[in-house]
């Protein structure tokens, strides 16, 4: 029996990609400009507060797939059925943008159609495409299929042993700093974060709420009655992560100077990554029943193309980037504001319209529905 649809989790997908814009938005500020300029700590925590972004994509995506798996017989053609859909929802588009940003980027730099067309024979494309760097943004989508690969042998596990399943959150927690701890000593893989494993406590994280979601579904809810001394502490917990990471960046970003060690950092960015994920999706809660119909149900638009437009938005932002701007401070301000302006609205609008009149539009950005969750009145 299918699962009712949680259109709360749309919103929290709204949020989330907001938060990946606005972090690539400000990152030619917080690198461009002057670290003695008065809005420079301004544009450093609106680049390190919503750096929460992939981690809440990763909650989420473990939330949904043991949400939707969990009390479904584990067979051989759910199997088989579960990694035909990852190969259209996620793997062709990332094939996709690989080969369209590989080959933008060489053609912007080469000016020269032969080159690129042979760049896109080459070991180092080859090389980029399996670790997740034809482009900068793509290193998720490559955890996210690996995180697929890996689903039906943690939904057998859990399955065959559902003692297994109330503990998650420590396991994915000990296995991801495995991991982390593992590599710093011996292995030394230089793209750590291109691999799931870095990862891990963030997806079970999910995958334990989406077990769950039925006992833990009133204490997401931001209601005077619902909200106890855990949920506090989680806010505060939040505000203090964040808060201390943005300290750390500040002094990274202005003068290079790291204030504390790589693990520590490793910590802070946890902590405020695993709070942000709990707080967005009370949050989302809270919106979904409070906020008026209409902006509820453009945020659950928003969330339902976010996968095609965390895709597509580097490109429109690189071409706005192309536009020449003076060395008036007020100038530049206003033009880092449009780029997050045209990243949100020319992406959403031209996602919107691909997944409308083109039938093949999954291609590039998976599976659009054709008629989109919203919220009845």
């Amino acid at each position: 029996m299918k699962r009712a649809h949680v259109y709360e989790l749309d919103i929290t997908r709204a949020l989330a990609i907001l938060a990946v814009l606005l972090i690539h938005a400000t990152s030619t500020p917080v690198t461009a400009l002057p670290s003695d300029s008065k809005l420079y700590p301004l544009y450093v925590a609106l680049n390190i507060f919503p750096k929460f972004a992939v981690p809440v994509f990763i909650f989420l995506s473990g939330f949904v797939l043991f949400y939707n798996y969990i009390q479904k017989d584990l067979t051989k053609e759910l199997i088989v059925r579960f990694y035909q859909k990852r190969v259209t929802q996620i793997v062709i588009p990332y094939l996709f943008f690989s080969i369209f940003y590989y080959a933008a980027t060489r053609l912007f730099l080469t000016h020269d159609l032969a080159l690129t067309w042979q760049a896109l024979f080459s070991m180092e494309f080859l090389e980029k495409l399996l670790i997740g760097k034809a482009y900068t943004h793509l290193y998720y989508i490559f955890i996210m299929v690996q995180f697929y690969v890996m689903f039906p042998l943690m939904l057998y596990i859990i399955k065959k042993k559902p003692v297994v399943s109330p503990h998650l959150i420590w396991i994915g927690f000990v296995l991801q700093w495995a991991f982390i701890l593992l590599n710093a000593a011996f292995w030394q893989y230089p793209y750590r974060g291109s691999i799931a494993f870095s990862y891990l406590f963030y997806f079970l994280a999910g995958g334990f709420l989406g077990i769950y979601f039925e006992k833990y579904k009133k204490w997401l809810q931001l209601k005077r009655e619902n909200f106890s001394i855990a949920i506090l502490l989680i806010w505060l917990l939040w505000l203090f992560a964040t808060c201390y990471n943005i300290y750390l960046y500040y002094f990274v970003f202005s003068s290079q100077t790291y204030l504390a060690s790589s693990i520590v950092f490793e910590l802070a960015f946890e902590l405020q990554a695993i709070t942000a994920s709990i707080v967005l999706l009370q949050l989302s809660f809270w919106i979904y029943h409070q906020w008026h119909r209409a902006i509820v149900n453009s945020l659950i638009n928003l969330g339902t193309l976010s996968f095609g437009i965390y895709l597509l938005h580097p490109f429109f932002l690189f071409l706005y980037r192309q536009i020449p701007i003076s060395g008036n401070s007020l100038v530049f301000h206003v033009w880092s504001v449009g780029g997050f302006v045209i990243a949100l609205f020319v992406t959403w609008w031209v996602v919107l319209v691909i997944g409308k009149y083109i039938n093949y539009h999954w291609i590039a950005f998976g599976p659009i529905p054709k008629t989109f969750p919203y919220k009845k009145s």
